[in-house]
């Protein structure tokens, strides 16, 4: 672009301001996007009687985010921890094919029904985990007597225990207590401190149950006669598939019995037995009933 006409005897500086002059700058309300060239809206704020429904979406859309991540995690979880067990179901299934006599064969039937009972084992704890993690649903509860109930589940348990070769008590400083709790997430954390004191208890050995009442909650504890833990083990049996001396475990009990604490409300820990031992106690306050 040429020089503007300007009259003759103008100041050269001026007339190079003139020339160079930076375009004027176009209207904000008409600037456009540089990747659409669409013309860009100013964004109005939100009128305040639409507030309360941002507020709504946001939420809505923040539980789906976490019911997404959830079963992201299952699937991760399910595919990592079947990979191995349908692995060794598959070697035991083509061993009994390729068995020279009655009793490979026998030998590995065997093993292939224990394959296949650890891995259901593990769908099923896994199905478990999922149904109580927070935020799968509002906690559904019920009034009844707990001790009633703990009692009722250890008496469906004494016999595996017993033929285990092991011994099962049960002590409670009140004859009965009504709650509003989930008796049902409480049974499923019963069964797995006590599933656990099984797999770790030495022959003969005794398994303590007590169920105490305190002014602000309850304590269900389960204490054995095994080894018991280290300091470095204590937090990372709480871990998902974290197992350790058990090689039919799968590593979810502990990861369980926390969950069902944290949808209560409550907590779980565990502590060494003097001179052996591992006692493991679920608290739950009465507050969160």
């Amino acid at each position: 672009m040429g020089e503007p006409n300007l009259p003759d005897g103008w100041p050269g500086a001026y007339r190079r301001r003139v020339v160079h002059q930076a375009p004027q700058q176009a209207n904000p309300d008409q600037r456009k996007d540089r990747k659409t060239k669409q013309p860009v809206q100013a964004q109005a704020p939100l009128p305040s009687e639409l507030e309360p429904m941002q507020a709504a979406l946001n939420r809505l859309l923040g539980q789906i985010q976490e019911v997404l991540s959830r079963e992201r995690r299952f699937i991760a979880d399910a595919a990592h921890e079947m990979r191995t067990p349908l692995a060794v179901l598959r070697v035991h299934a083509q061993n009994v094919l390729e068995a020279q006599n009655d009793e490979q064969r026998r030998e590995s039937l065997n093993y292939l029904v224990v394959g296949v009972d650890r891995t259901t084992r593990l769908v099923n704890q896994l199905l478990t985990i999922a149904r109580l993690e927070p935020g799968t649903g509002p906690v559904k509860t019920q009034q009844a007597d707990l001790v009633a109930t703990v009692r009722e589940s250890l008496a469906q348990m004494t016999p595996w225990v017993l033929s285990r070769g092991l011994e099962l008590s049960f002590e409670c400083n009140e004859q009965a207590h009504l709650l509003n709790t989930d008796f049902a997430a409480i049974d499923i954390a019963l069964q797995n401190l006590i599933t656990n004191a099984v797999n770790f208890s030495p022959a003969d050995g005794q398994i303590n149950v007590a169920l105490v009442f305190k002014y602000d909650g309850y304590e269900l504890s389960v204490a054995d006669q095994g080894p018991g833990i280290s300091a470095g083990d204590r937090e990372r049996l709480f871990e998902r598939f974290y197992s350790k001396g058990n090689d039919q475990g799968v590593g979810l009990g502990l990861a369980i019995v926390q969950t069902v604490a944290m949808r209560l409300g409550g907590a779980v820990r565990l502590e060494n037995r003097v001179p052996a031992g591992l006692i493991a106690i679920l608290e739950i306050p009465v507050t969160s009933q």
